[in-house]
């Protein structure tokens, strides 16, 4: 799977603490796949070699201790290399939960825009609290390490977030949410800041007011700026040893957006700065079919995404869901995960059949 995700940010790791800990959990490590892993992993860093290493994963390294350092780089080694060779894990690897379908911006690249989608009620609505639960209860016992809540909608629209991010605790290595900012205030920061969000990324094209309303379209600068001062303010002032990295997250959306002046603006505010390609998302159904992914998606051995409802589905490219693989209401995740759709959609993928699939023949995203 292709990886369109620039840090503008540095890498930085104590490579000798690095050995160290892997070392050491490789003496009591009994999963022989998982120390093939390890041995892997530290045979890099013992040459020197911290390429394997994201600064999202340095970042995690320098916060958390370094008793579960082995076990996370084999979680995000899974992550990043199960796709490639399609290993289906015992239960998803990453799990997408959207608290909200909706959004209250119409950003220009996204598909909130197709009116089929946003002013269809049938896709419009807020995931029940109970349901929340019983999903994140599946994925903990499942082995689930990674969770994003976010997908087609804005969360923090959810009037329960707080209380959804507060049931995440203790649970998973990373706890992402991603939001455009606008509806940030100080009791949601504070909660948000408390739980265990591992990464909060703000959804911002730009760093001109201009710019920014034309892209995030319903959205004001200004207060979006205000809100991530805000954000900064509160994590420095009341959570200093605070876990959770702060990210703008940006799509190159024209030729004039510069990708250096966006970070040097940005990155006084956040830990990380991002910049994305971006895709021919936002009209899937009638994207051209010449744009379709050369080899087999990888998200089909990485991740699964649930909606608002309970329905599963494969990707949100596929935002309509015409690939939808069942609801977490009848079946549960690992039997969806192991279904017989799940298994005929990778089989096509992998027999370079992906063009019998609709969406899947008119998106770019493979391995």
């Amino acid at each position: 799977m292709s990886d369109k995700f620039t840090f503008l940010t540095n890498n930085e790791q104590d490579i000798k603490k690095l050995i160290s800990a892997m070392e050491k959990y490789i003496k009591i490590c009994s999963n022989k796949i998982d120390l093939d892993i390890l041995n892997f992993i530290l045979k890099s860093f013992k040459n020197n070699d911290l390429s394997l290493l994201t600064p999202q994963e340095s970042h995690f390294l320098n916060h958390h201790d370094s008793e579960i350092w082995a076990q996370y780089l084999i979680f995000r080694y899974k992550f990043k290399n199960y796709p490639k060779n399609k290993i289906v894990t015992d239960f998803p690897i990453y799990l997408l939960i959207e608290p909200v379908s909706s959004c209250n911006l119409r950003c220009t690249m996204c598909f909130q825009i197709d009116k089929t989608f946003s002013g269809d009620k049938k896709f419009m609505g807020q995931m029940q609290l109970d349901l929340f639960k019983k999903i994140i209860d599946q994925a903990f016992e499942g082995g689930t390490k990674a969770i994003t809540l976010a997908s087609r909608g804005e969360p923090t629209l959810h009037p329960e977030l707080g209380e959804m991010l507060e049931y995440c605790t203790g649970k998973f290595f990373e706890l992402k949410l991603n939001t455009n900012a606008t509806r940030l205030n100080e009791k949601l920061i504070h909660k948000i800041l408390q739980s265990d969000v591992t990464d909060l990324v703000f959804s911002i094209d730009s760093y001109e007011k201009e710019d920014y309303e034309s892209i995030r379209v319903n959205g004001v600068f200004e207060n979006v700026l205000n809100n991530i001062k805000l954000v900064k303010e509160i994590k420095e002032k009341y959570y200093p040893n605070s876990n959770c990295a702060t990210r703008i997250s940006g799509v190159k959306v024209n030729k004039n957006q510069d990708p250096e002046k966006f970070k040097i603006f940005w990155e006084k505010y956040v830990d990380h700065v991002v910049m994305i390609e971006m895709e021919l998302r936002w009209d899937t159904y009638n994207n051209p079919k010449e744009i379709m992914g050369k080899g087999p998606c990888g998200y089909l051995w990485e991740r699964m995404y649930v909606w608002y409802d309970g329905v599963c589905n494969p990707c949100d490219v596929d935002y309509k869901s015409e690939l939808a693989l069942g609801s977490v209401k009848e079946n549960s995740l690992k039997e969806i995960w192991h279904g017989d759709k799940y298994k005929e959609f990778r089989q096509l993928h992998s027999d370079a059949k992906r063009f019998t699939l609709s969406p899947c023949d008119k998106c770019s995203v493979g391995c």
